[in-house]
């Protein structure tokens, strides 16, 4: 009896001893898993610190390019006042040229009269000197 004791206390140290192993082995098993995500854990945790750092520095861009359009907008809008005060000022300079114009035309028919007028008065000059010279020629001498 004292054999079969021994031999029962044998088998159960030996599966205790089998099961401790067994469970060593997962602890050590899961302690490298754990120690796997940790260092997982903390490579994520450093890349979401650069990744972060590239937000705050995509966001200062993003200020930057916003404050560039917003001078460019205000560039653009200068430009486009001064544009249309251009062309207001070349309609009012057109409408300029125009009465010019119209004032040469109404000059240039005025100048044809008075030439007509001064043709008309030298013709009547030259025909007044001829009655002149030939009432002259027909007056006696003194």
């Amino acid at each position: 009896m004292r054999n079969l004791i021994t031999g029962i206390l044998v088998a159960a140290v030996a599966i205790l001893g089998f099961f401790a192993y067994q469970s060593s082995k997962k602890a050590t098993s899961l302690q490298e898993a754990l120690t796997a995500s940790v260092e997982v854990a903390t490579a994520a945790e450093a890349e979401k610190t650069k990744l972060g750092e590239e937000l705050a520095a995509l966001k200062a861009q993003t200020g930057d390019a916003e404050k560039a359009m917003a001078d460019a907008a205000a560039a653009l809008a200068a430009e486009q006042a001064a544009l249309a005060a251009l062309q207001a000022e070349q309609a009012a300079l057109t409408q300029t040229v125009t009465a010019l114009e119209a004032d040469k035309a109404a000059l240039g028919t005025a100048v044809e009269t008075l030439e007509a007028e001064v043709t008309a008065a030298t013709d009547l000059a030259a025909s007044l000197q001829a009655e002149l010279d030939a009432a002259a020629a027909a007056a006696p001498s003194p």
